[in-house]
């Protein structure tokens, strides 16, 4: 588990299909990274841990009955709140939208979903990810991790300041 924070994105995949982590493990550390540093941060739009925890011990089972898992089989991941997912609110990172519940689920979500990723949900992001900074006067500004004063990136800032902390 010591090893989960130098782990890329490949290396966790093959370190949960090998057993080494469990998804649950993984899930667990990424969730504990996001409430913190990721809130503090400014980097988290929505979290569903109970949904993401669900997703990751049915990916453990699948796992220890022999399933073939896909190439993210059981890696947490979370997405910039640009993304539709089905029955659930996506705001592109603007007040106008804050309560839009999109019907259809985007392509880039099916197929982290059919590539078995678990997802914890959505990030920061530029106001319809048209900003080169990152910031968002209306849901606050992104505050990059290593330098809070220094821009955290463009539209995808909450991506970045994930990735960075």
């Amino acid at each position: 588990m010591s090893m989960l924070p130098e782990l890329d994105l490949v290396g966790l995949a093959d370190a949960i299909r090998d057993g080494s982590v469990s998804a649950e493990q993984a899930t667990r550390a990424c969730l504990a990274r996001l409430e913190g540093q990721g809130r503090a941060c400014n980097a988290v739009v929505m979290l569903d841990a109970d949904a993401a925890l669900e997703a990751a011990r049915a990916a453990d089972r699948a796992r220890a009955h022999g399933a073939a898992p896909g190439p993210l089989h059981g890696v947490p991941l979370a997405h910039k709140d640009l993304f539709y997912r089905a029955g659930r609110v996506c705001a592109g990172g603007s007040k106008i939208r804050a309560g839009f519940v999109p019907d259809a689920t985007a392509t880039v979500l099916q197929r982290l979903d059919r590539a078995g990723a678990i997802e914890l949900g959505t990030l920061h992001m530029a106001e319809f990810a048209l900003s080169p900074t990152g910031y968002n006067e209306h849901c606050g500004h992104g505050l990059n991790p290593w330098q809070p004063a220094h821009v955290c990136g463009g539209s995808s800032s909450g991506s970045g300041i994930a990735v960075a902390g």
